[in-house]
């Protein structure tokens, strides 16, 4: 927080506290009272909803009566004429003018003996939840089991016993009024029931909702609404009785919403319309108390103003002037004094802060020549993981001098593979607050790369934030060359070069692990030499080993991929070849047994009699198991050994 933002803070509170309280007299006894008149603006709006609503049920049931007490309908009801009834009054176009989706005849057991359906197709309906019915066909029988699951189809003791509701099927939203069937009087005992319903489909959720002064949505059932839902006029009709109103929800400072949830002849929630209206007269009263506050703020910040203006002149003028000077104190070897050498406090402080600067930069140059005079390297990089600072022995090791280092991202040192290891470990020893030891190629000015072990830690600014990182560079590339030279005589047969059973295994068990992950198949190619202890016995042991160093190249040089080859034995060696078919592991053990076609010459004498037994076993064809895969190749070549120069394949 600078200087001027302290003195002006101790002339906020005040102000602050002023305004909080004209503030806070404005929101109890001004917006209280706009929010209040919102919210009844609010519930009347749901109260005339289910008005409208209601309106339109009653005049859909008024409507289905009269259909429903007619002398036609009943001589329907009762198997007279009801072809010529069906073609003339539950035709499509009868159904549309009476602005019905449906109508059902139903006898007194509930069996339907006329109906014509003319609803929306399935994509116009609006579906709720996750819900949909998969077919019109499906919807219908939905609607006609749970009409009678309610008793909208049973017999009725009074032709006056009429019902209206609004129901959620399927998960789509209707209107369903049902009457008993009598003759036009009325007068004649009901012989059955009416069930007629309308979808509230797009057209008509957008006629209700140009009757609203807010949004309209509707939503699945809440199965427990809360206690304070009342009935929005409880003496109006029995179907406005179906109806509880939720209180008041607010949605922010701009928006207030309500609901009504609409119950079954059981009690049973069905459906909810949801009204969203806009908190008008309170967004009203708030921009007037924000304009009364905008004037009151102005006159304190003129007032503050003034203030300032004062202090500029006489202390944060001097305070600006030492900051800057202080601000272009960097890195270099001889650090600038402060200009200041007044009597008073700031004078003073100047006077303190030149005495620290000779302190520190005498501090600075021994830190330097320590550093230059050890071997290993010392480095510093930002928090942006750039070179910002390092002795002479990092350019000795590396060979880069200062400007090639200096600035540049220690990723430019680092090959492609291990940028992203060595960030991991900047990051562990950052979450760790501790060092952390990494070891990486490093390329070094002249193209070659050497291995060099890093030892780093995070740095913290005054403030105890992260500010980078410094370490130690030591070069271990004579240790890492052994370490290497060692592994690869593990892994390595010492007179041919290739590798040993060890080698083998190893691979032998990734190769059949991948083979697994990709369903791919596997070959092994076991090969055994046909009369090579002839050579040993006839020119001496040191011709064996030359002959097993010649026949392994030219073995060798048949692969595409060298290092599948192992010898595992005297005489014996091993081929691995992934994604192999039995045909192509065939097709190379034939190139195999031409590769020895062409006598062997050693010391001026040729070799040609001898020959390669080879075994095949494929995976997963004749084995699963790294052991029992060897187990059928080895087999294999014992079968092909019994004739001598040739190839078979396992037979178990």
């Amino acid at each position: 927080m600078t200087l001027r933002t302290r003195l002006l803070w101790l002339f906020i509170p005040l102000v602050l506290l002023t305004l909080l309280i004209v503030n806070s007299l404005s929101q109890h006894l001004l917006l209280s009272r706009f929010d209040s008149q919102d919210g009844q603006l609010l519930v009347n709006e749901a109260k005339s909803l289910s008005i409208n609503i209601d309106n339109t049920v009653r005049r859909n049931l008024d409507l289905l009566r009269s259909y429903a007490w007619w002398d036609d309908s009943y001589e329907f009801a009762q198997g007279l004429s009801r072809e010529k009834f069906a073609r003339r009054n539950l035709d499509p176009d009868s159904l549309i003018n009476l602005g019905f989706d449906f109508m059902v005849y139903a006898d007194n057991q509930g069996r339907v003996f006329g109906e014509q359906w003319v609803p929306p197709d399935l994509p116009e309906l609006p579906a709720l939840g996750t819900q949909h019915p998969p077919s019109l066909e499906s919807l219908r029988q939905a609607i006609l089991e749970r009409s009678r699951q309610l008793g909208l189809l049973d017999k009725h003791a009074s032709v006056e016993q009429t019902s209206a509701q609004i129901l959620l099927i399927q998960g789509i939203p209707l209107i369903l009024v049902s009457s008993p069937i009598s003759n036009n009087q009325g007068s004649a005992a009901p012989i059955g029931n009416v069930l007629a319903g309308l979808f509230l489909d797009a057209q008509r959720l957008a006629e209700l909702q140009t009757q609203m002064g807010g949004t309209l949505q509707l939503l699945p059932p809440a199965p427990h609404p809360g206690e304070h839902w009342q009935a929005p006029l409880r003496d109006r009709s029995a179907f406005l009785q179906l109806i509880q109103i939720s209180p008041r929800r607010l949605l922010g400072p701009q928006q207030q919403r309500i609901e009504l949830q609409f119950h079954n002849l059981r009690g049973e929630p069905e459906l909810r319309m949801q009204i969203s209206q806009p908190r008008t007269l309170y967004q009203q009263g708030r921009q007037a108390i924000h304009f009364f506050l905008l004037l009151a703020v102005t006159a304190a910040l003129v007032a503050l103003l003034l203030i300032y203006l004062g202090l500029e002149r006489w202390v944060l003028s001097r305070v600006q002037r030492l900051h800057a000077e202080i601000a272009r104190i960097g890195g270099a070897a001889s650090l600038p004094r402060l200009s200041d050498h007044g009597d008073d406090e700031l004078g003073q402080l100047s006077g303190e802060l030149n005495r620290m600067l000779e302190r520190l930069e005498q501090s600075e140059a021994r830190d330097r020549a320590i550093l230059d005079t050890i071997h290993d390297g010392y480095f510093e990089l930002d928090e942006h993981g750039r070179i910002i600072r390092i002795n002479r022995a990092v350019q000795a090791l590396l060979g880069y001098p200062d400007e090639q280092l200096l600035g540049h991202s220690f990723r430019d040192i680092l090959s492609a593979a291990e940028v992203e290891r060595a960030q991991t470990h900047l990051l562990k020893a950052l979450s760790e607050q501790g060092a952390t030891i990494f070891a990486a190629p490093l390329k070094r000015q002249d193209g070659s790369l050497g291995y060099f072990e890093t030892s780093f830690a995070f740095v913290r600014d005054s403030q105890g934030r992260f500010a980078g990182y410094r370490g130690i560079l030591r070069d271990i590339s004579d240790q890492v060359a052994y370490q290497n030279q060692l592994l690869d005589m593990a892994y390595r047969d010492p007179l041919t070069g290739l590798g040993n059973r060890k080698a083998f295994d190893e691979q032998l068990k990734a190769a059949l692990d991948a083979a697994q992950r990709t369903h791919n198949p596997l070959a092994l190619l076991f090969i055994d030499l046909d009369r090579f202890k002839e050579v040993n016995d006839r020119y001496g042991h040191d011709a064996g080993d030359a002959l097993l160093i010649a026949i392994g190249a030219r073995l060798r040089q048949t692969l595409r991929q060298p290092d599948r080859f192992f010898r595992v034995g005297g005489d014996e060696f091993i081929m691995l070849l992934p994604a192999t078919s039995r045909a192509a592991a065939s097709k190379l053990a034939e190139r195999l047994l031409g590769a020895l076609a062409t006598p062997i010459e050693l010391s001026g004498v040729q070799i040609d009699f001898v020959t390669l037994s080879i075994g095949i076993a494929l995976y997963p064809e004749h084995a699963d198991s790294p052991e029992a895969l060897t187990k059928a190749a080895d087999s294999a070549m014992y079968q092909a050994k019994q004739q001598r120069n040739r190839a078979c394949v396992y037979q178990p």
